[in-house]
């Protein structure tokens, strides 16, 4: 989890580089502290929606979604801000109020009022279950896991956490490290114990260095890509399978370019067997196999020029032969059988997608 010892800790200057390269794609902490991949602070800006005809996207990690239709391109509603899960997204008002709301109709699908404010930090991977924290005496942390009918309390001990994913019973939570870096703790929610090792990769060191760029779920919610981008240039994919708690580590190629790095971007097969990353500041295409986790394939492409500095939107052809890819300003197409880039046009872009027939719907 350390990047096999490339991975370093990322300086203030390079945390506000960061900030300033990568705006549409990544959501990116709100704080030089905040070094944890929570939906909030990393998630892609755009995701797809019942099961790929819908795309919905935002321009901030607190503004609200729209969603759209990738067979007319046309705007079919538009949702408050906050975390989502599956087809449901969940929204929080003055500290204490919850509304979930159904993404694929728009409509308000309940809610519930707490009795004490939360730090809402995400929601479960089916979107159903809200996670936040309450700070509370003698130096402890609540943990809240609230349904729209149910609320479980947990009390951690300290103060340094966050949440990552929850998936049924399994809770994996970020326990912040005096000396610096983090470490993912799992904790049985049926139970209420916390394991008392970190997960980690067998090969790796426990604790986590690094920046989170981007996260990416699988179709079923069962495992969880967060991408790392080091302030060397060197970056890699943590998969997280959440049913059965166990991390891996997966290089990508690149190092010594740091804006190069930071065009890194994700996108899943269909079958949910493939993870491909992209990267058009290295000119690099990586496809991982998600069930071994090692490199299947892996070219190199050209897109000279291209703007590194504005983050980069992808998706994956329903058929998984081609990637579109744009950076806010360009969009190309990239095919994956061939291994060459088949088109480059200049286009204004929020979000990009396919449409059921194949066909690049670029959002303006």
């Amino acid at each position: 989890m350390d990047l096999r010892g490339s991975m370093i800790r990322i300086a203030r200057m390079t945390r506000l580089l960061l900030v300033l390269a990568a705006v549409t794609l990544v959501l990116l902490p709100g704080a030089a502290s905040a070094a944890v991949c929570s939906p909030l602070n990393c998630a892609a800006s755009q995701f797809t929606v019942g099961n790929g005809a819908l795309i919905a996207y935002r321009h901030s990690a607190l503004g609200p979604v729209s969603v759209t239709s990738l067979r007319t391109g046309k705007v079919l509603h538009r949702v408050p801000g906050g975390f989502s899960g599956g087809t449901l997204l969940v929204h929080q008002q003055a500290g204490t109020s919850l509304r979930w709301f159904d993404l694929r109709s728009g409509a308000a699908r309940g809610s519930l009022t707490l009795p004490w404010k939360i730090r809402l930090a995400g929601v479960s991977q089916d979107g159903t279950r809200a996670v936040g924290f309450r700070l509370v005496p003698d130096g402890k942390t609540t943990l809240v896991v609230a349904s729209r009918s149910v609320v479980r309390t947990v009390v951690l001990p300290g103060r340094q956490w966050d949440f990552d994913a929850l998936l049924g019973d399994n809770l994996f939570l970020v326990r912040y490290l005096p000396g610096g870096g983090y470490q993912v703790r799992f904790l049985d929610l049926r139970s209420g114990r916390l394991a008392p090792n970190p997960l980690k990769d067998p090969h790796e060191s426990g604790t986590i260095w690094g920046t989170p760029f981007s996260r990416l779920a699988s179709r079923d919610g069962t495992v969880l890509f967060t991408l790392y981008v080091a302030s060397n240039g060197a970056a890699m994919v943590h998969q997280l399978d959440l049913v059965h708690a166990k991390a891996r580590c997966i290089d990508l190629p690149g190092t010594g370019n740091f804006l190069s790095a930071s065009t890194w971007a994700m996108a899943l097969s269909r079958s949910g067997r493939t993870l491909w990353a992209i990267s058009p500041g290295y000119g690099r295409v990586v496809s991982l196999d998600v069930s071994t986790r090692r490199v299947r394939s892996a070219f190199r492409f050209a897109l000279p020029y291209w703007n590194q500095a504005t983050g980069t939107r992808l998706a994956l052809r329903g058929d998984g032969n081609e990637l579109g890819v744009a950076n806010g300003e360009e969009v190309a197409r990239i095919a994956l059988t061939e291994r060459k880039v088949l088109e480059r046009s200049h286009a204004a872009s929020t979000a990009i997608g396919w449409s059921p027939t194949g066909r690049l719907v670029v959002l303006r």
